[in-house]
């Protein structure tokens, strides 16, 4: 088990580690649109044990391991978000596992969101 919290609550804000597609079976496979899909289906289950939802996600710093993944990631990306758009860095940088070719972070808020 990492060194980390898997969340943490400071004032109005929730900040969500990074999270990689683990499965059940503490595994990681399929092609980046599973695994976004996968990853943010865990944060958002951690988001909601605080009461908040995916709308409630203003910030996400995503690491995706290949350029050529990026439309994919985004697709999967878009489809969990829905009509909701937080803001987002996104960076094309090697990670931890080799198996991993996507990692998300959030941060979420507990007010009302305004853009």
């Amino acid at each position: 088990m990492p060194h980390l919290s898997p969340a943490i609550k400071t004032g109005s804000l929730l900040f969500l580690s990074g999270q990689l597609a683990f499965d059940e079976n503490g595994e990681i496979h399929g092609d980046i649109e599973a695994q976004t899909a996968l990853i943010l289906a865990h944060q958002f289950k951690v988001l909601a044990e605080y009461g908040l939802s995916p709308e409630s996600v203003v910030k996400t710093g995503v690491w995706i391991t290949e350029r050529n993944n990026f439309q994919k990631f985004d697709g999967a990306f878009a489809r969990a978000f829905g009509d909701h758009l937080p803001t987002r860095s996104t960076v094309v940088s090697e990670l931890a596992l080799k198996e991993a070719l996507v990692e998300i972070d959030l941060v979420a808020s507990f007010e009302a969101l305004t853009r």
